[in-house]
Order: C-alpha cells, then structure tokens, then sequence
C-alpha cells in the first residue's frame, strides 16, 4: 500500500468526484507492485474468501525492523532505524548468532525495490518497504509514523488491492467454482514455503509479536464509512462482464505451475492492465470500443512510436473529457437551478465560508481567494453559471486530473505495457515487455496448449483492443487514420513476432505458419494442507 500525504490542493469537492468515477480510492502514489500485495493481504486476512465483511491486518514491526535496520526513515529524514540492545539480545536467544546476519541479508534480499522514471530507487521508510510474498508470513500492511508511534490511520492510504479485491469478488459472485480454484490455488502458493514460515516466526516471536492476524478492516459498510473501500454506485452492472474477464484471466495464470515468486511479476502485468482497462472503461461517456496501438519496435520507428503515443494520449483524453463531463453534473447538482441560485446568491456572498463549505471546497487554499472575487462579483445565476462555474473548474479539475492521469500512467509503465521517455514531445506510449507479453500468452493459452499466430492476435484484438498489425489496424480504423503505408504495421506484426520467439513462446514452421505456445505444466492439483 502506499501512503498518500494530505495536499492542499485536493479536498473533497476532487475526491468525491473521482470516487463517483472510479471508486473510493485509487491514488497516484500506489505502485504497480504495491497493488499486489494489498490484494494479496486483503485476501490473507479474509482467510482466503472473497466472501468476507472484512480482513484481518498484519503489522509485522519487528520483522521490519530486523531486516531494515540500519534504514532512514526517508523522505530527507536523517533517522536511522537501530535496534535497541534488548532486542538484538532477544533475537540472539531466538536465532543462533551465526545465523542472525544470513537470515537478515537473505529477507533484505526479497525486498521489492521501487523505482522512479529516472531509474532512481524511490525514498521510503522502512516502515513503507514490502517483501516479495514467498509466504503469507512475508505479507503485511503499510504503516504510517507519527511522532514515534506506527499506526495504520487508514484514511491516509491508497486503496487499489483492495478495490481490486472487490471487483474479483464481483466477478466470481456467478461462478463459485472458479472463485474457490483462485481462493485455494492462492492459499496454495502463500502456504508453500513452510522454512519462510519458521524463520520469520523465530523472528516475530523474539520481539513478542504474537503470529495471528489483528487489526480488522472493514471491505463493506451500509454507511458513507470513508474508512470502507468502494467501487462506484452502478460498477457491478455496468463493468459486469469486465469483471468476469478478470476472473478468467487471473485464472487461466493461476493455472500455471509456477512458484509464487515467478508468478508475482505475472500479477504485477495482469493487475495493472486489468485496472486500466477498467479506468477507461469507466472514462467512456458513451458505451463504445477503444484500441490500444502497441510499439514492438522499441522506439527504433518514428512512425509508429508516434502513433503508439497518440494511442496513449487518445485515453489520457478520455479520462479529462470524463472529469469535465462529471463536474458539469456536479455543479448542476449542487447549485441547482436558476430560481434557487437566484435565491441562494446573497447568502452565498455575504457567506462565502458557507459557499466553500456546501461545494467541499473549505480545505482548499491555493485558489479560494480567486473563486471568493469572482463569487462577489456575481450579480445574477448567469454569472453563477458561467463565470463562477468556470474559475472553479479551473481550481479543481486540472489538478483532479493530473493525479488521475498520474494513475494510469504508474498502471501502465509499471505493468509493462508503457514507456516513458524523458524530453519526448510524447512521453508516454504503448510498448510491450516481457512480463507483458508473457503475461497476455498465458491467460489466452493454457498450459501445453497451441494458438495459431494470427488467431492470438485476432484474440488480442477482440479481448482487448490490442491492435499490432496490418489486419487491426484496418479493422479498428487505424490504418486509414494514420495514412500510414502498410509496410509500418507489417514491420510491427514482425518484430512482436520475435518477441515472442525470444521468450520461447512462438514455434514457427514457415514464413507464412507459426505457432504461439504455453510452455508450461498446468498444477495438477490445489492442495495447501
């Protein structure tokens, strides 16, 4: 999970808007890797049931410590974390000495290391670090310090895996027999490392950690709980079916007989598409079909570099048509009509704290001076309705949208399947890595199955939009939009191909014939016992 600082530029009046879009709440400060492993702990403190009211939360403080020591506290502080002797003592009588510094250096070893655009490792404390889950004992939240107390104070955090969580549980609510195949083959691969489990509770129990879960968070409340994770009001009927296909492609992964460290950065790839693909999804205004045009030619052809990022671009405007269209409704519904704005203006005006109050703007700073003169300068509803309503949109919706947009663009780069250049006029475009595209063979082609080539990107095309040949590009419009010559689209199509072939994917009998094939073994059997 990731922490979320306070700004004085977002306040309710933003945050209720991109709830109302997308659910409560997903933030620009989560990262791809952390999306995961809140899914993964929100599962674990359900017992491993989507069924649950609430989970069970992790704190795991002394194993942090153990492995982190010697850490700032980050973000230019210039704390060190140090073990008290007490402890180091407590730890020795758990863990033989000689062992001590192996286990510390093999756990700091799993840590999942977060980077930045420029390739800089990012600042987090080492209360905010996690761990690749080899084990369920590996797994535990995020906490928040203050002063020198850790605590959750939950309204601080992002709360995307648990979203996620909620939409799988949607998704399986008509097909429980593949809900308990992901229930028990994740339990499965959480479980498996029982010599992790050992360890870790020699460890805990040093610092007087008790093993069991605690600290219970609730995934579902009747009341407006700002505390309570949700998905917009409508989302289980209108992103029915998007849910279900979620639920079979994670399955179709799990089917995979891979350990659980292999299979995290699957997740990573498949979790991050998933939930952009739903952000669009939720962008559109009006039901339709959108493509995401793929560069597999690694920014070695300018042609298709560009249209790969007008592709991304074309979504990122989605996204802002979709806050304008949202505050415009917004706005209506809190002002009101005409009558009742001409009624309401005076006491607006001599009250203008009352004004910021009713459109939860009170927390806002930076621009309330600007909205308060142009709230004076309002004789009439027209002025409300134009200049009014223009300088708010302006305070609030630019800056909505940078974080949104800030979203999909970790989703993207982090899942995989987009690249930033730094110092581009477009910075963001479509690509393909290889967890990417290990990722989309594996949940379109089981395990010891075959696909014909041109059927996978046919299905590429249809599941997803994916467009990265001549015959998408022609079928989604593309190709005539982009008046691009054919052989750019066909140079595309071929260089996807070696992708393919250099992850062992691709089995080709001629120029004109080839194969796409999952390598790997289905698990025979989810057993966690």
């Amino acid at each position: 999970m990731a922490i979320i600082e306070v700004t004085s530029n977002l306040d309710k009046f933003t945050s209720q808007l991109s709830a109302h879009i997308w659910g409560h709440r997903f933030k620009e400060g989560q990262r791809g890797p952390e999306y995961v492993l809140e899914f993964l702990n929100v599962l674990f403190g359900t017992n491993y049931s989507f069924g649950h009211e609430s989970y069970q939360r992790r704190r795991s403080v002394g194993l942090r410590k153990f492995i982190f020591e010697g850490v700032k506290e980050g973000g230019g502080s210039r704390d060190i974390l140090v073990l008290e002797e007490e402890e180091k003592q407590r730890l020795l009588s758990a863990v033989q000495e000689d062992d001590v510094l192996v286990l510390k250096q093999f756990l700091r070893n799993q840590e999942v290391v977060l980077y930045n655009t420029t390739g800089k490792e990012a600042d987090r404390s080492w209360f905010a670090r996690s761990l690749y889950p080899l084990h369920e004992s590996l797994l535990y939240v995020e906490l928040r310090k203050k002063g020198k107390e850790l605590s959750f104070e939950r309204n601080f955090f992002a709360r995307g895996g648990e979203l996620y969580f909620l939409m799988l549980e949607l998704g399986t609510e008509k097909h429980e027999e593949r809900r308990k195949y992901i229930e028990d083959r994740f339990q499965q691969l959480l479980t498996k490392n029982k010599v992790i489990e050992k360890v870790v509770d020699k460890i805990t129990s040093a610092f007087g950690e008790e093993k069991s879960k605690h600290d219970p968070c609730k995934l579902r409340s009747s009341s407006q709980d700002e505390n309570v994770p949700t998905l917009p009001p409508h989302a289980s009927q209108e992103n029915e079916r998007l849910f279900e296909d979620f639920t079979i492609e994670l399955e179709h992964l799990l089917f995979l007989d891979l350990d659980i460290y292999e299979m995290f950065h699957l997740l990573i790839s498949l979790t991050c598409f998933q939930l952009a693909r739903y952000m669009h999804e939720r962008a559109l205004i009006v039901p339709d079909k959108f493509s995401y045009f793929v560069d597999c030619l690694d920014g070695n052809n300018k042609q298709i570099s560009q249209l790969s990022a007008i592709s991304f671009e074309n979504h990122e405007n989605l996204i802002k048509a979709k806050f304008e269209h949202e505050f415009e409704q917004k706005m209506q519904e809190m002002l009101g009509s005409v009558e009742q704005i001409e009624i309401q203006l005076p006491v607006w005006k001599n009250d203008p704290e009352g004004f910021f109050e009713k459109m939860g703007l009170s927390q806002m700073r930076s621009r309330k001076g600007i909205i308060k003169a142009t709230l004076d300068k309002c004789t009439n509803a027209s002025d409300v309705m134009v200049k009014l309503k223009n300088t708010m949109r302006e305070a609030v919706s630019d800056q909505l949208k940078k974080h949104q947009l800030n979203i999909t663009r970790v989703l993207s780069r982090d899942g995989g399947f987009a690249t930033y250049r730094r110092g581009s006029a477009s910075n963001y475009r479509y690509t393909i890595s290889d967890s990417f595209l290990q990722m989309l063979v594996f949940t379109k082609v089981k395990p010891q199955e075959k696909m014909e080539y041109y059927e996978f990107l046919e299905t590429l095309y249809q599941h997803y939009g994916i467009v990265i040949g001549e015959v998408q590009a022609k079928k989604s419009g593309l190709y005539e939009q982009s008046r691009l010559n054919v052989r750019y689209f066909n140079d595309n199509e071929k260089a996807l191909r070696d992708k393919l072939r250099q992850n062992g994917l691709l089995i080709e009998f001629s120029d004109a014939t080839a194969m796409i094939q999952n390598p790997y073994t289905r698990t025979l059997e989810v057993s966690y016992a």
